[in-house]
């Protein structure tokens, strides 16, 4: 990260700060020095809220920093981030007065730059409004990462700004009405609205899913958030609600996913991490139908529920991770403890993670056992199997559903149009191909699918990879490609590897055994010159 003086210009970097102490100014606007430890906190904070929240390494995952600007122009009552430059941008306020360099409006605005290039939500209906929300809730999410009691964490938006003059924030997720222009809940017309405004109900669900609704006060700051149908919402806490928003903006929402696609890709998330018969599905069910989105769900009725994952199969000496997935209706911690493991493993009481590395070959009934504040308890039981390493434990397979893409969508989480059999580029191998990007603007197109790699074998991922480009520089990689496994990124391709014709791309999973994992194509392109990427044949095979 580096941080710059623009010193009221608006354009180039101006000066980075540089100084012989480490004392960067003194809490006072005079002191230009002051802003640029605020931005400098700012970008660190946002960094560290991203990578140790959801390992998410950068704005787009691939550990490359952003630098920022202060002092933007004069006057400059706004703050903003720019893909372009892939840089923060900051105004110094009514008069120069008041930089918009405050920690929520920083994460806010830095968020903008991971939805970018995650779902790409457009900037205009209710696409433009989640894509606001998905800001404001982020950036809410650094204030109370930071946990800075010069800046306490709350659900308020810009609270330190006053950019309205009066001491009053710029939007309230609790009830947003009470800015005077944002929505409070979904209706047919909120797509009409500014986007600032049409946010107004993703936030209002946000903190329905954090807190809950009705009277409460949270570091202080004292809420009352209604429902739309007068129905009382039980929230989940903000860290499920902020893991679950954030799989459903990576995972499952495209670029014009509107209010109902969000409630869709939030269950579909919340299905994913802790299952559907769990607390936090029903939460997020039922947080929507406090804005007028979908129909309230049922939570489960016990207290602790375990998602059972399935038989286990591993191999002596091989290490093994599986993280055991549950919930309960209580709030407070949960305790994990399990018997009948393989010898050479063991579970995190506080984790859930059970892991080690086999010593022992057999066949074993395990059974799990989680307890939540209350003394509640729920249980799941499965066998785990571990064989020698030349027992034959692995099969040679190919694990990929609809490898070469020819029955469409089947198997992938795709943008749309990414799965085509449009001939403007020419297929592998039939007449199906993922072709990403291609338009010559701003654009993001993702294509997806989870698999599961067995303990104990060897994996190895293929596919076939086209690039063509209009791009005429061959030092610069404006359009990328980001191929990843999970949290591993395995390469990143860019206009600078165009070819006439496709190659042949190997990777080694063999690390991923025994885990299941999101096999990802991400692509971003620029705003000018077209760059396209097209994947065929993909497998991933085991040996």
């Amino acid at each position: 990260h580096k941080t710059y003086n623009l010193n009221h210009g608006t354009s180039g970097t101006g000066t980075l700060f540089s100084q012989t102490s480490d004392t960067w100014g003194d809490g006072t606007n005079s002191n230009a020095a002051t802003a640029g430890a605020d931005a400098a906190y700012g970008a660190q904070e946002t960094w560290d809220f991203y990578k140790n929240t959801f390992g998410r390494s950068g704005i787009k995952n691939d550990g490359v920093g952003a630098y920022s600007r202060t002092h933007y122009g004069n006057s400059y009552v706004n703050a903003f981030w720019d893909d372009s430059c892939f840089c923060m941008t900051y105004g110094d306020g009514s008069g120069n007065n008041d930089p918009l360099t405050a920690l929520d409006v920083a994460g806010h605005e830095m968020s903008h730059g991971v939805t970018s290039n995650t779902a790409g939500l457009d900037y205009s209906g209710e696409s433009g409004g989640l894509n606001e929300a998905t800001s404001d809730i982020f950036g809410t999410g650094v204030e109370f990462y930071a946990n800075n009691s010069s800046d306490p964490g709350d659900y308020l938006i810009g609270e330190k700004i006053n950019i309205n003059g009066d001491g009053t924030p710029l939007r309230y997720m609790d009830k947003p009405s009470k800015d005077g222009g944002s929505a409070d809940s979904w209706y047919s017309g909120v797509g009409n609205l500014d986007v600032h405004y049409s946010s107004g109900p993703a936030n209002h669900m946000f903190y329905l899913l954090s807190e809950g609704s009705g009277s409460k006060v949270i570091n202080g700051v004292t809420y009352n958030s209604p429902t739309s149908d007068g129905v009382a919402v039980t929230g989940i806490g903000r860290a499920a609600a902020l893991q679950i928003w954030y799989k459903a903006l990576t995972s499952y929402m495209t670029s014009s996913t509107n209010y109902a696609g969000a409630r869709t890709a939030a269950l579909n998330a919340a299905a994913a991490l802790y299952g559907t018969n769990s607390a936090q599905y029903a939460g997020v069910g039922n947080a929507f139908a406090g804005i007028n989105v979908g129909s309230h769900i049922t939570p489960p009725s016990n207290g602790v529920t375990v998602t059972n994952p399935g038989s286990q199969s591993s191999t002596v000496g091989t290490a093994v991770s599986l993280q055991v997935q549950a919930s309960s209706t209580n709030s407070g911690a949960l305790t994990y403890s399990a018997s009948g493991l393989p010898t050479g493993l063991s579970i995190n009481s506080s984790t859930g993670v059970i892991s080690g590395t086999p010593s022992a070959a057999g066949s074993y009934s395990t059974t799990v056992t989680v307890k939540d504040s209350t003394g509640a308890t729920g249980t799941a039981t499965f066998s785990w199997t571990v064989s020698t390493s030349g027992g034959g434990g692995c099969t040679s397979n190919q694990l990929l559903a609809n490898p070469g893409f020819e029955s469409g969508n089947t198997g992938w989480t795709a943008s749309s149009g990414v799965i085509t059999n449009d001939t403007g580029e020419a297929a592998h191998g039939g007449s199906y191909k993922a072709w990403m990007d291609g338009y010559g603007t701003s654009h993001t197109d993702t294509v997806s699918q989870s698999v599961t790699i067995p303990a104990g074998c060897k994996a190895t991922l293929s596919f076939y990879l086209h690039v063509d480009t209009a791009e005429t520089t061959t030092s610069t990689a404006y359009d990328k490609l980001t191929v990843t496994a999970g949290s591993t990124t395995l390469a990143s391709y860019s206009n600078l590897n165009a070819n006439s014709g496709y190659v042949q791309k190997t990777f080694d999973l063999s690390s991923l055994a025994g885990q299941t994992v999101t096999l990802k194509f991400n692509g971003v392109e620029d705003s000018s010159l077209q760059t396209s990427f097209v994947v065929d044949d993909a497998s991933v095979t085991t040996s």
